[in-house]
């Protein structure tokens, strides 16, 4: 029995997850264990106390063949390291697979002893997952023993985006906040518009709403720009149908699902070179790069692809294919399924 071990609040590594049962990749030997949910503090408690007895049955047992192990940063870190250790204790193989956009802040943070700490879960896991050249780069720095595989996270390929000619639909996914430069969006979006005004924006997500909505009234977009609240996935798929253009500016990531998204809908999309992302994109070819916090320079792609629809349609092509090639689900599958059986076979 394989052991998915991940949280259940909505974002990214939920996402990761469930793109596995959708592909098929985990079947009736998987079991999933959820650590955490969007709760009060003791019902959060309760759900990750639950989490270990679950795991410490399947360990006990004798069952446990392996446990795949989705941890981000502060928190989420230090309750799988639980985890891990007691896999370990009943040599039970680990894949500890790391997601956190702020893994690197959240270990620059650290006092010394818990930066030794870090290392050696890291180190002792059986291998960690990352999800870029350069997330590995950092685990080679932090922890130099520990044996680490790139698998990037992937999507399903989705129709083709058909957005209506005007005005140009813009569309931003995620945690609302400075963290995915919500807030530079709409600053940048305000002043765009004094260039290109046929233009609308659809914010999708939780988080800082209320501060966001301020923003819109001071900047006065009431008219141009629709907070939309968490959306589901029918409702996911409706936006990013009729979207010309998506824009994430954050200013940490790993390798955000909602852009991967995005580029399998063949839109156009600007983001930032943090994380994974570089890697994903090259400038100008299959998306827009930009430094995170540069507001003129978000404003200036976002009224080069308005004005140009030729070249929005041919970046919003070359990011499809790029996401066939690269990031579906028959690209990146074969590298975790080696992964499992590589180290189920070494236990």
């Amino acid at each position: 029995m394989r052991l998915m071990i991940h949280p259940a609040a909505r974002g990214g590594i939920l996402t990761v997850v469930e793109n596995y049962a959708a592909s098929g990749f985990t079947d009736a030997d998987t079991r999933f264990i959820q650590t955490y949910r969007d709760a009060g503090f003791l019902r959060r408690q309760l759900i990750f106390l639950q989490a270990l007895a679950a795991c410490l049955r399947a360990f006990v047992s004798g069952r446990a063949s392996l446990a795949h192990i989705h941890a981000a940063a502060r928190g989420s870190f230090w309750r799988k390291a639980m985890i891990a250790r007691l896999a370990a204790a009943f040599r039970v193989p680990v894949i500890f697979h790391l997601h956190g956009s702020e893994m690197k802040l959240f270990y620059s943070q650290q006092p010394s002893w818990r930066r030794r700490l870090i290392g050696r879960v890291l180190t002792r896991a059986s291998h960690v997952v990352v999800l870029s050249d350069s997330w590995a780069d950092f685990v080679a720095d932090v922890a130099p023993g520990a044996r680490v595989t790139v698998v990037p996270n992937y999507v399903e390929v989705g129709p083709e985006a058909k957005p209506a000619v005007a005005p140009v639909e813009i569309l931003f996914l995620g945690l609302v906040g400075p963290r995915k430069g919500t807030f530079d969006l709409l600053r940048a979006f305000a002043k765009a518009r004094q260039d290109f005004p046929a233009m609308h924006l659809t914010i999708g997500g939780n988080g800082d709403i209320e501060e966001a909505s301020r923003l819109i009234d001071e900047l006065g977009l009431g008219d141009s720009v629709r907070m939309a609240g968490w959306v589901g996935p029918q409702e996911k798929h409706a936006l990013l149908s009729k979207a010309a253009i998506y824009v994430l500016p954050s200013h940490n990531e790993g390798l955000p699902m909602s852009v991967l998204e995005a580029m399998s809908y063949g839109i156009a999309t600007v983001t930032t070179r943090v994380g994974g992302l570089p890697e994903a994109i090259t400038d100008g070819v299959d998306g827009l790069l930009i430094e995170p916090g540069d507001i003129d320079a978000l404003r200036a792609s976002i009224v080069d692809l308005c004005r140009d629809e030729e070249a929005r349609k041919a970046i919003g092509q070359a990011a499809r294919q790029r996401i066939v090639t690269h990031y579906s689900a028959e690209a990146a599958l074969p590298r975790l399924a080696q992964l499992y059986e590589s180290v189920t076979r070494d236990r």
